[in-house]
């Protein structure tokens, strides 16, 4: 079975040298598979044992955090190499309003001013020859909207919302962008929406310089 890419067109930001509009594709996901679906579906499909599936990627994840911790590369043969990301903390005006951190003077920089920002992921060449070997780019049927990032009604949204929250209990601005398949700034637009109507469905906190948002109880 060959499975068919969904994929969008959209312009780059900024115009090339001759000053024309540059386009590029990104891949439009159609959702996500969660681990409690990904069990339901191994034990559906096959034979394995989901109690100790969900214990392995359990000690896995603790694994591979712990790893990285100890300043180590995590690989997984046939699947890919995990690395800690870092990067200059950012800064904050009087108003709250972020900076980017601005140094000239490398000596200036200091562990105080470092922080961990994500996970990198490199994935082995095999798992990406497999991902290639099955999937065609010959779709005329799988073109999105060009030139545009995927419309959502406020239903699709609220109800993206209430299945990511259901399970992880909050969600930042970056994971929305992401779970959507839209950009910052509409992800950002969606929950300043969503958080300041009356009564608002939504709360937010900043957790260090990240903002979290929660959903509002419903109680009375």
């Amino acid at each position: 079975m060959i499975h068919k890419i969904k994929y969008g067109i959209y312009p780059n930001p900024l115009p090339d040298a001759e000053g024309n509009t540059t386009y590029q594709v990104r891949h439009m996901p159609e959702g996500t598979m969660s681990e409690k679906t990904f069990l339901a579906h191994l034990q559906y499909h096959n034979t394995y044992n989901t109690v100790m599936m969900r214990s392995s990627l359990s000690v896995l994840k603790d694994e591979i955090v712990e790893q990285l911790r100890n300043n180590m590369r995590f690989r997984i043969d046939g699947i890919g190499t995990f690395q800690m990301k870092v990067g200059l903390k950012t800064q904050y005006d009087e108003e709250g309003n972020p900076i980017k951190p601005h140094f000239t003077d490398p000596d200036a920089i200091t562990a105080n001013d470092v922080e961990v920002q994500g996970v990198s992921f490199t994935p082995d060449p095999s798992f990406v020859k497999a991902l290639k070997d099955m999937t065609s780019t010959r779709n005329k049927y799988g073109r999105g909207p060009a030139g545009k990032n995927k419309p959502y009604t406020r239903e699709q949204v609220m109800a993206f919302l209430d299945e990511y929250l259901t399970e992880h209990h909050s969600i930042t601005r970056k994971q929305m962008e992401f779970g959507l398949n839209i950009t910052a700034y509409r992800a950002q637009k969606w929950l300043d929406k969503l958080t300041a109507e009356e009564p608002p469905k939504y709360y937010c906190e900043k957790q260090g310089a990240t903002y979290v948002y929660y959903p509002c109880s419903t109680e009375e």
